[in-house]
């Protein structure tokens, strides 16, 4: 089966370990079970540089999973967070979930 690119938003039920990992997921209309998370992987994007900081604005973060679901369909998921500093202060975080692609 060829790749299916998707980059939708997604709403993710996630476990209560320490690193907590995606175990189901609703895309559209369909809710989808995971039966074995494969392979966990970050990316860390580049922001603006803030003068006279250490940290950029606009850096974010996401973290990818490719989980395989109780059908035996296997995706790429990635959960994007986004830091808001000011004054080197964290004031809130922003995190959402989107299904990159099906690859089987």
């Amino acid at each position: 089966m060829p790749v299916e690119f998707i980059d939708k938003a997604i709403e993710v039920e996630l476990d209560e370990g320490e690193a907590p990992s995606p175990v189901g997921f609703h895309l559209g209309k369909k809710e989808h079970r995971v039966a074995e998370v494969l392979r966990r992987w970050e990316e860390r994007g580049s922001g603006q540089q803030i003068p006279g900081h250490q940290e950029r604005r606009g850096q974010g973060q996401r973290i990818y999973y490719r989980v395989r679901t109780d059908d035996g369909e296997v995706y790429e998921l990635y959960v994007e967070w986004q830091a808001d500093r000011r004054l080197g202060k964290t004031r809130h975080e922003k995190s959402r979930w989107f299904a990159h692609r099906r690859i089987s």
